[in-house]
């Protein structure tokens, strides 16, 4: 998988072509044989969320690499571009990306785009404070009697989080920062170090992840609402379900021969089926 800066990927998609090095590809808006597919670039976008999506050559997220086989096996070209996923949603919508990474049913329906029959990772809704806040979430009641008394909560823009969370957001804006950018998880995680937020929602997987990285950062894990969501790759609508099917066979074969399980083990994580 080749990665496409931003600033070529706003250059792709004025002059609706893709490019591959030196070499001009025809946009992929058109409805497409998978034969004919293989011969072109798919346009693959998402925000920074280790340990799905890294931005690492040498660990570049458990889902990138397994796209990454499956698209080498079946000879299909791919190209990454980092972009915020609100932006990455909203070009797959036009046809100007061809899929969009770790998404709920939540944005495949709201953004009218084709959804994989198989789940490539999955999320819990998880909050977390500061080590000296004794926060703690119970319900959704006590979550937006938190944001009544002026407590900040961190989200990221453009995920999805349930009805019930999202209805809370919806209602209390005001107190509710939602982070954008390339790396948008980090970017909250070091503002609840800095006192800016009160309480981050985001998943554990990730966060625990990227708290590896950030030793400095002490907070603690303060609950968990709901239960375990699914996620999917999103298709824009101009994908045949043929080429869908292709990624759907390949991460069950990924699972059958055991090479999934090795994969998710150089991220310290474990098979969400």
């Amino acid at each position: 998988m080749k990665y496409l800066p931003e600033i070529y990927l706003t250059m792709c998609i004025m002059n609706k072509y893709f490019l591959k090095l030196s070499t001009i590809v025809l946009p992929l808006y058109f409805l497409l044989s998978v034969s004919q597919l293989q011969a072109k670039t798919l346009l693959i976008a998402s925000d920074e969320w280790c340990p799905y999506i890294c931005d690492d050559q040498i660990l570049p997220g458990f889902l990138v690499e397994v796209l990454n086989e499956i698209a080498d096996k079946n000879k299909i070209e791919t190209t990454f571009a980092f972009i915020p996923l609100a932006r990455a949603l909203s070009l797959s919508q036009r046809d100007q990306v061809d899929i969009v990474l770790a998404l709920t049913q939540q944005h495949i329906s709201g953004y009218k785009l084709k959804q994989s029959k198989q789940s490539f990772g999955g999320l819990y809704n998880d909050f977390y404070v500061l080590s000296d806040n004794n926060w703690r979430y119970k319900s959704t009641k006590n979550l937006a009697e938190a944001l009544s008394n002026n407590h900040i909560l961190g989200t990221i823009n453009g995920y999805q989080y349930g009805d019930e969370i999202s209805n809370i957001i919806n209602e209390k804006q005001a107190n509710v920062f939602a982070a954008s950018g390339k790396s948008p998880l980090e970017k909250q995680l070091k503002m609840l170090h800095m006192g800016r937020l009160d309480i981050l929602l985001d998943s554990r997987f990730t966060v625990q992840y990227q708290l590896s990285k950030l030793p400095e950062i002490n907070i603690l894990h303060a609950g968990t609402q709901g239960d375990f969501t699914p996620l999917y790759l999103g298709y824009s609508a101009s994908i045949p379900d043929e080429l869908i099917d292709i990624f759907d066979r390949g991460l069950l074969s990924l699972r059958d021969s055991g090479r999934l399980a090795n994969i998710l083990a150089k991220y310290g994580i474990s098979d969400w089926q």
